[in-house]
């Protein structure tokens, strides 16, 4: 996590959470609307009172779901990245970007992009050791979409997906460590990420507080800006 005493500190309201009053207040308003109607015995068949009743439920538990996300997304220092989920967090050191932008898959003769921001990293272990159990598994969870996506963009012809969705509970670090479970789970997912997207980490677009090339653009001001670090490491070079 970022130090609290630093006054670096450049924080990330998801943009989507913006929402979550709204979607709470139209649930309650479609509610109380649908109970008026009902108490006042308008003819209404009672399928459409089912649908407004569903819907009202569905917007407000929408609503409360987005209000118990962390306020924060991103905590960004000169030294680090620090991504924000209420089930956890991951750290990615700026020195250890080896390049950030949108990933792309092949859509007919050209490329179409995915609403996702993407980090291809030089040591996928340092995220890997920081990365919290449980967002660990909902990450896992919550991103085989994108990798059946990719799958079926950059892998038509293949038969067989078992060895990319039968992940192994062990994998083989640079510095020689076995790291098992989740960990190396997860480590395997950012693995098929970088075969078949080209970036190793990837945060959905509902993460961050404006349009994806604003956000590459205003990281990399972000990264120019960053006092010269001491131990002589090089900045990343970004897309």
């Amino acid at each position: 996590m970022p130090r609290p005493h630093d006054d670096r500190i450049v924080y990330v309201h998801p943009f989507t959470r913006a929402y979550a009053v709204f979607f709470c207040c139209f649930g309650v308003a479609i509610f109380a609307v649908t109970m008026f109607l009902w108490l006042t015995n308008t003819a209404l068949a009672p399928a459409a009172y089912g649908l407004l009743w569903l819907a009202s439920a569905v917007l407000f538990l929408l609503g409360c779901a987005k209000l118990i996300e962390p306020p924060i997304s991103l905590a960004i220092t000169p030294q680090e990245i620090t991504y924000l989920h209420r089930r956890g967090s991951w750290q990615l050191r700026w020195e250890n970007i080896l390049r950030y932008g949108v990933p792309t898959i092949q859509q007919g003769l050209g490329h179409e992009s995915l609403p996702y921001l993407g980090f291809r990293v030089r040591d996928i272990e340092p995220v890997i050791i920081a990365i919290t159990p449980r967002l660990a598994v909902y990450l896992l969870r919550e991103q085989r979409h994108l990798l059946a996506t990719a799958l079926r963009s950059e892998k038509p012809h293949l038969n067989d997906f078992t060895p990319y969705y039968e992940v192994p509970d062990r994998f083989l670090g640079n510095s020689g460590t076995t790291y098992y479970g989740v960990q190396a789970m997860f480590a395997k997912r950012c693995e098929h990420f970088r075969e078949l997207l080209g970036y190793d980490l990837v945060l959905s677009a509902t993460t961050l507080d404006r349009d994806l090339e604003e956000f590459i653009g205003w990281l990399q001001t972000l990264e120019r800006s960053r006092q010269p670090v001491s131990n002589g490491d090089t900045e990343s070079n970004n897309e």
